[in-house]
């Protein structure tokens, strides 16, 4: 109970704060004011009281205490600086990792002897400064911004700094409260992914660029390959359904490749499903007629092995939809890419990772007298440089239709 009191000649004023327990057994906080009456022999004749309830305005002054020690126990605990400046900018509070941050401590700023403003690197200055002004001027009532300061030992700090300007109570004066936070970490960190971007940018367009190249050059080569021989219409109609196909081959490895997380590498599974579609549309091949059986792990291949394979793929496809089944002739192709684990311990040992590549049909096969690597297709000329680009060697069996079996090997990513 808090209790105060003053005595006169002829009277006692007293005022009180005082817990009060009602009946139903709560408590309530009640202010006592009471003034006693004497008689000319110092008695006391009359009392004349007052009671008022202040159990509300108890429990907000509880609360705010609470408040303000939750308040006090954030800014012990804040890797930032919190502060306030008076109208005209000059600190008047400042609290938090002062030190931690700028090398000077707390007294330093509060006493003058040194500023934020001082500690801004001049490259940034006249951005700071015009910052402050729009807080000053009205313009802009909540100012974020990053900048450099040069902190006591010389080192750069990268800081966020959050402002506003608020009114006291009555509005008649203004002042600015705001926060400072490192960001030393998180913007070198962001320096170091937009360099590593602007790399993977410039390498992707490096190998779209080749792969332009490489479109140029196998459309050169089917020119060539029509120019030696009679130009028929229906084979230079061949040589462009050949030439488009592959060039969607390629743009499916990009399609795949932007669809992927790191951007820089291809599920191949699903890419091989896409091109055989593709494949079975262009020769207008009906689900009916011939069988595709695709046996393909989830093996990620980057670009350069991934352009390679997929016009081996495309061209052996092509093959086998062109000639394993001659007239309404039914039939399986069968695909398969593995891992191949047959000597372990060399897979274990090195840092290559070897591949087994099958594609294989059950139609009519090759003539036993042709050797695959000599003819002067130029489908399958194309299959025998890009297995020699994937350091690859090819097999092909002609036992009941055509095999061919590529093996391969992938350096680590």
């Amino acid at each position: 109970m808090e209790c105060f009191g003053e005595l006169s000649k002829d009277r006692r004023e007293i005022w009180a704060k005082v817990q009060v327990q009602k009946k139903n057994g709560s408590y309530i906080y009640v202010e006592d004011m009471s003034v006693f009456l004497k008689d000319e022999n110092n008695y006391v004749y009359r009392g004349i009281g007052l009671f008022k309830n202040i159990t509300e305005n108890k429990h907000a002054q509880e609360k705010l205490k609470v408040s303000e020690e939750h308040i006090v126990k954030y800014l012990q605990n804040f890797r930032g600086i919190g502060f306030e400046l008076d109208n005209n900018f000059n600190l008047v509070l400042l609290h938090g990792a002062v030190e931690e941050i700028t090398g000077y401590k707390s007294e330093e700023f509060l006493s003058g002897k040194t500023s934020f403003a001082q500690l801004v690197n001049p490259e940034d200055k006249s951005n700071f400064l015009q910052n402050r002004k729009k807080l000053s001027t009205g313009s802009n009532s909540l100012v974020e911004q990053e900048y450099r300061i040069l902190n006591k030992n010389g080192n750069i700090v990268w800081v966020f700094e959050s402002i506003q300007f608020v009114h006291d109570i009555d509005k008649t004066n203004r002042f600015y409260q705001g926060f400072i936070q490192d960001v030393t970490e998180k913007k070198i960190a962001k320096e170091i992914i937009d360099k590593t971007e602007k790399l993977r940018k410039k390498e992707i367009h490096h190998r779209i660029k080749n792969n332009l190249q490489v479109i140029s050059s196998l459309l050169e080569l089917e020119c060539e390959n029509l120019m030696s021989g009679n130009l028929k219409r229906e084979k230079v109609i061949e040589a462009f359904r050949e030439s488009n196909n592959r060039i969607i081959s390629m743009s499916i490895i990009h399609e795949e490749l932007y669809n992927s997380k790191n951007m820089e590498t291809i599920n191949f599974a699903p890419y091989l499903k896409k091109l055989t579609d593709d494949l079975f549309k262009s020769y207008k091949v009906g689900s009916s007629d011939i069988q595709l059986i695709l046996d393909v792990e989830d093996i990620f291949f980057e670009m350069d092995n991934a352009i390679p394979l997929g016009i081996i793929v495309n061209e052996l496809i092509s093959n086998s939809l062109k000639y394993a089944f001659p007239g309404d002739r039914n039939g399986k192709i069968h695909i398969k890419l593995c891992r191949d684990v047959n000597n372990k311990k060399e897979v274990l040992t090195s840092p290559c990772k070897h591949y087994t590549l099958i594609v294989e049909d059950d139609g009519i096969g090759l003539p036993d007298s042709i050797d695959f690597k000599n003819l002067n297709s130029l489908g399958l000329q194309l299959v025998n440089i890009l297995v020699d680009q994937i350091n690859g060697n090819i097999e092909l069996k002609n036992e009941s239709g055509t095999k061919y079996t590529i093996k391969f090997m992938d350096s680590p990513i």
